[in-house]
């Protein structure tokens, strides 16, 4: 750096003015610098707002900055936590003592994880848990220090801990004006935790604290606190039903409320139409508001719903007679959802449109401009202006739409393509009485097999009830009129044990769930929603019988429709199912014709169906009877999510050979050892690939495209079984051998595991039970112990006992088929695996380092298991008690 020289200090240049100009220049740069000042936190913390007195004592001072040196370097340790508490209890005031210290951190005015000031809070609250009476002393203005301290610090389990230890309870109507403070300086956040935890939530007002949060998009925490301001959620709700009203934008609705209480941290995606709709009926939801307090939404959905039927009705979902009829029972709610559902509709098909003009006799100054341009252009007798309405039609109008207009009933036209009903109209029974409800009773009793099906009318808001239940046998359907008056209680209960909870009648239906979930809802039949194995889902025995090779079924596919009934009846009957009545008004009376028809073929096809199954599996000597018990005792409950208490039976040996595979072909079925069969589970079958990891067996996992060619090398070197579920076992065959590919049931995982193990007839010995790695199937574990574990997490070397404190491991342990060493120095010091993997001790939780004496670490993961981390599913263990190797004593199962 150039220095002045004598010469040039003595310069007359170098005067007085410049001195002023340098001072001047200086000022300006200050006051350009955006310096922020953070106040001591001791600085009117207490009561009466005078300054709290955080001065250590000398020996305490000493003790703090060697404490501080040993905890920058290894963080939260068992060792410091014990110290600190130490140290608060030798103190008379240990909760004033652990408030000086915290305001002695360097980083108490900003708390985050592993921060020292946030430990000496932890360990002082986790004392008062172990000894309450550390309390007893505590005053109202040590209670206001502590919540001056942490009062804007964000962590709500911090402010549970601290109202519980310094019982700030105590002083909630001192703490009422603190948190109005808080809303002027923006920490609505904080206020709403304070005052939800304080139950002072009554303090604040709507735009106080609740739409605030909901312009920060904080949409959880403004629903917690609704959830405890109960005279807050209908205001809530309605102000923000307001601002659906589609006259304004959302933002222009809250423009005035903004600028009146000077909002300034806004997220601009909440004030969008979209999702402050979304809002509106989650918390209408959330706190079960009728939907008639929030018109706007109530309008938007009915829209929304209108527009769906419509759509549907284009599609060719719907028949026409369906469409308007439902159509017509929501427009009819409100003029203003008329007009928008003939301009809808304009813009599509004028003359549907003028369906709809005429029969809400829509004045023609308010028609569509579409409408009014065609009326406009189309040519008259006279020459002159047609005002009337109905005239302008009859004109427009082809003569077939005029008759609709009137009333006349739609003809139910024949399709071809289409499955008809071949049963009798004498067949096909309306139940609405009481004499009749009783006489479809005693003839369903006699039956052991029942289809049965409900229709209801699709609501905008959810509340649908069963307006019909359809009960088919082979001979005759029972369609019962639900909405009847004259079908009381009794009779209800009656159709309920006598049918429904008859466990000698297998009640057969499809995508039961919803059916079941209905029934029960709206209906007093008292189900007994235990009993599944009465229920046969045919949905779930389509699925089985996809993974049989050798069912064939009678017709092929035609047309695209995933796993409909439609799809399964034109497999089975040739022919698919007209569903366009199936949106439709159910509820209305009488039903049509051709929604009865629909009705009972719905119902009615399930019986066709199940014979023609049963037809096959005969020619295939399949008992279906066996095969049905399997599918309604083994999976998992779809009633309400009960699961079955009734184990699977096993279908005979001899269907399994009568069901045999191409990969039954090279096998010859004499037992396999584990380490004999090797599997690669494709990406949907990762539940799987677990549940065989833990009984020992080699899997191999794809997890994307970039491992499939990986995988496949693999199959082929080491002849590895390629396990599938879906159409990629195409794929798969294309590659390896047909005779290693295999596609397993869509089932539960455990069921899944138990159908391989019969299938290949493999025999687990104990010895192999959790002997690989769950997430990367490797064999090579090392051995640690607890305070080894402790070591590696807490970065100190202090507790180390060595490495014979793995002796101590039960010798049953080391009978494992897996390769386990001892943990060395190096290892506790360097925390990776032999194979420079990190070791993830981090990943234990704490509680399990207080019962757990030893952890096994995968040697390519570096994953930290233990005794109980995987367990066996219960039907897998009891299979395996029951057929896996005779040579042990099945000791962990």
């Amino acid at each position: 750096m150039k220095g002045w020289t004598t010469t040039e200090l003595a310069d007359d240049s170098f005067n007085d003015d410049d001195d002023d100009y340098y001072v001047d220049s200086l000022v300006r740069t200050a006051k350009n610098l955006k310096i922020t000042v953070v106040p001591d936190i001791t600085t009117g913390a207490q009561l009466d707002g005078q300054n709290f007195d955080g001065e250590l004592s000398a020996e305490v001072r000493v003790w703090f900055e060697k404490f501080k040196e040993r905890y920058n370097t290894y963080k939260q340790t068992p060792t410091a936590r014990i110290q600190m508490k130490a140290l608060l209890m030798k103190d008379p005031q240990p909760l004033i003592l652990a408030l000086k210290l915290f305001a002695s951190c360097p980083g108490c005015t900003y708390l985050k994880n592993k921060n020292l000031a946030l430990f000496i809070l932890e360990s002082v609250c986790e004392l008062h848990n172990q000894y309450p009476l550390i309390a007893s002393n505590c005053d109202h203005n040590t209670r206001m220090v502590a919540f001056n301290f942490i009062k804007t610090c964000g962590i709500l389990p911090l402010y549970q801990a601290v109202i519980k230890t310094y019982e700030l309870h105590k002083i909630t109507e001192l703490l009422k004006p603190k948190l109005q403070e808080l809303l002027t300086t923006g920490h609505f956040k904080d206020a709403a935790y304070w005052s939800t935890l304080l139950n002072v939530t009554h303090i604040f007002g709507l735009f106080d604290l609740v739409f605030p949060l909901i312009l920060q998009d904080r949409i959880s925490l403004a629903e917690e606190f609704l959830m405890n301001a109960k005279q807050q959620q209908l205001p809530t709700v309605q102000f923000l039903d307001s601002l659906l009203d589609k006259k304004k934008t959302v933002y222009e609705h809250c423009d005035e409320i903004i600028k009146k209480y000077k909002y300034t941290d806004m997220k601009q995606n909440i004030l969008l139409y979209r999702p402050m709709s979304k809002l509106v009926t989650r918390l209408s939801k959330k706190f079960n508001i009728d939907i008639n307090y929030t018109p706007n939404l109530k309008y938007s959905k009915s829209s929304s719903y209108l527009h769906y039927l419509y759509r549907k009705f284009q599609e060719g979902g719907m028949s026409l007679d369906s469409w308007r009829e439902l159509a017509r029972d929501e427009a009819n709610k409100s003029k203003s959802l008329q007009l928008d559902l003939i301009a809808k509709i304009t813009k599509y098909d004028i003359n549907e449109a003028m369906f709809w003009v005429q029969l809400y006799k829509v004045p023609i100054k308010d028609f569509p401009l579409p409408i009014q341009n065609k009326i406009q252009n189309f040519p008259t007798d006279t020459g002159e202006e047609k005002h009337n309405l109905v005239n302008v039609c009859e004109d427009i109008l082809a003569p077939q739409e005029i008759e609709k207009m009137e009333g006349a009933s739609c003809v139910m036209v024949h399709k071809e393509e289409y499955l008809g009903l071949q049963l009798s109209r004498d067949c096909i029974i309306l139940i609405d009485s009481k004499p009749k409800f009783l006489e479809m009773l005693t003839y369903l009793e006699k039956h052991v097999l029942i289809a049965f099906d409900s229709e209801w009318k699709p609501a905008v808001c959810n509340d649908n009830i069963v307006s019909l239940l359809q009960l088919s046998t082979a001979e005759k359907v029972f369609l019962v009129d639900c909405l009847s008056p004259r079908l009381d209680c009794r009779l209800w209960k009656l159709l309920g044990s006598k049918i429904f909870n008859n466990l000698e009648i297998l009640k057969i239906g499809f995508s039961l769930d919803q059916d079941i979930r209905m029934l029960h809802k709206t209906l007093p039949l008292q189900l007994n929603l235990q009993a599944t194995s009465c229920y046969l889902d045919m949905r779930d025995l389509w699925r089985r019988l996809k993974y049989m090779p050798a069912v064939k079924f009678p017709f092929e596919q035609q047309t695209l429709g995933g796993e409909s009934l439609s799809v399964l009846t034109e497999l089975c009957l040739g022919k698919k199912l007209d569903k366009s009545n199936q949106c439709s008004n159910w509820a209305n009376r009488p039903l049509r014709r051709d929604q009865l028809i629909y009705a009972a073929l719905d119902a009615h096809c399930l019986i066709l169906i199940y014979q023609v199954i049963a037809d096959l599996l005969l020619r295939l000597n399949i008992d279906i009877d066996t095969l049905v018990e399997e599918i309604t005792t083994s999976k998992s409950g779809y009633l309400f999510r009960m699961k079955s208490t009734t184990h699977s039976n096993e279908i005979c040996k001899q269907q399994c050979r009568k069901n045999s595979s191409d990969v039954d072909k090279v096998l010859d079925f004499k037992y396999l050892r584990n380490s004999n069969v090797k599997f690669i589970c494709d990406s949907m079958l990762v539940g799987l690939t677990k549940e065989l990891r833990k009984i020992g067996l080699d899997c191999y996992q794809i997890f994307t495209n970039s491992d499939l060619d990986k995988c496949l090398e693999l199959a082929k070197r080491e002849q590895r079984f390629v396990l599938s579920r879906d159409s990629r076992s195409l794929l798969f065959r294309r590659e390896v051998p047909i005779n290693q590919c295999l596609q397993v049931p869509t089932d539960t995982t455990e069921n899944q595991a138990i159908y391989l193990l019969k299938r290949f007839n493999i025999q687990i010995d104990e010895k192999d039970l959790h002997s690989r790695c769950v997430k990367c199937n490797c064999k090579d574990f090392l051995l640690a112990t607890r305070s080894q574990v402790n070591t590696m997490r807490d970065g100190y070397m202090d507790n180390m006992k060595g490495t014979n404190e793995s002796t101590k491991i039960n010798h049953e342990l080391l009978k494992r088929s897996w390769n386990l060493s001892y943990i060395d120095e190096q290892t506790l010091i360097t925390k990776k695996t032999s194979r420079g993997k990190p070791i993830k001790v981090d990943e234990i939780n704490q509680h399990l380092l207080k019962i757990k004496e030893f952890f096994y670490i995968c040697n390519n993961c570096g994953i930290c298991s233990y005794d109980g981390a995987y367990l066996i599913p219960p039907k897998v263990a009891s299979y395996l008690r029951q057929y896996g190797s005779e040579s042990g004593k099945w000791w962990y199962l």
